[in-house]
């Protein structure tokens, strides 16, 4: 069993959002951002039979921007429970849910993905905003996992760079007045 632990993408800073948390979007940055790590993971062949997102909107808009790259337009579904509180008893339970599943692509929020990474595989990892990590788990029912790879949102996007152009995606739905970056 392959998992991917795919964080959102860089999002309005909580000081600079009006509206309630679970409504915070994506920068501008943020979506061009992760159209580069999506066109970098689908030339990387990574091909999960899942992709299952957070409900909120920055881990939404992350999941609707990745979906077409990877061929999983019809396979993403939105989970509440990646929202807050995602731990380990969560996660046994969507591997439950979807043990037709050979490889599962997660969209969500730390600490709750550092956290499980580390309880799985024992190791410290540092994931930023859009950043990704695959780990494998020998079982299911196993809680020990090794980290397979990890890449920062920044080394996707250079990757996308140094090949030819990646596609563009429309900032949908975001508002002018967001800042460019956090």
């Amino acid at each position: 069993m392959e998992l991917y632990f795919l964080r959102h993408g860089q999002s309005v800073p909580r000081s600079e959002w009006k509206g309630d948390d679970e409504s915070r979007p994506l920068t501008e940055a943020g979506v061009s951002a992760m159209a580069h790590a999506a066109w970098t993971l689908a030339r990387l062949g990574v091909t999960p039979d899942v992709l299952i997102t957070s409900p909120l909107e920055r881990a939404q808009r992350t999941a609707e921007i990745v979906a077409p790259a990877l061929g999983l337009e019809g396979r993403l579904s939105t989970e509440r429970c990646l929202g807050k509180d995602f731990g380990m008893k969560q996660l046994r339970r969507l591997l439950r849910q979807h043990s037709h599943a050979g490889s599962i692509m997660l969209v969500g929020h730390n600490p709750a993905f550092t956290t499980i990474i580390h309880k799985l595989t024992g190791g410290h990892v540092a994931l930023s905003k859009g950043g990704i990590a695959r780990v494998h788990l020998a079982a299911r029912k196993s809680s020990s996992a090794e980290l397979v790879w990890l890449l920062q949102a920044d080394e996707l996007v250079g990757l996308a760079s140094s090949n030819s152009s990646p596609p563009s995606v429309a900032a949908q739905d975001t508002e002018a007045a967001e800042p460019a970056q956090d």
